[in-house]
């Protein structure tokens, strides 16, 4: 009976961030998550499950757009690399026949 209370009392952020009672709240003067998107920014609060990130769980928030240049760049790349791979071995094939 008592456990949709205990539900409803926490905190669910973007990207369904529950808390797990670990956590400080901000009201304190303690530190807080300040990271824009961050899934538990709704919360008000620091969660030590993400103290390496100071706090923020971070999977809500977006690429940025050095990141996603850096991976899709990254795999041009690499698709060029492998293309041009099996380039030089049909060569080196065609020079042995």
């Amino acid at each position: 009976m008592l456990s949709p209370l205990v539900v409803f009392s926490q905190c669910s952020g973007w990207g369904g961030y529950v808390e797990n009672g670990n956590e400080i709240d901000c009201s304190d003067g303690n530190g807080c998550c300040q990271v824009e998107g961050a899934c538990n920014a709704p919360c008000s609060n620091y969660d030590f499950d993400f103290s390496d990130t100071e706090g923020c769980d971070l999977s809500c928030t977006p690429i940025d757009s050095g990141v996603l240049f850096l991976l899709i760049g990254g795999g041009f790349f690499g698709a060029f690399m492998l293309n041009r791979r099996k380039e030089l071995e049909l060569i080196a094939e065609e020079v042995k026949s």
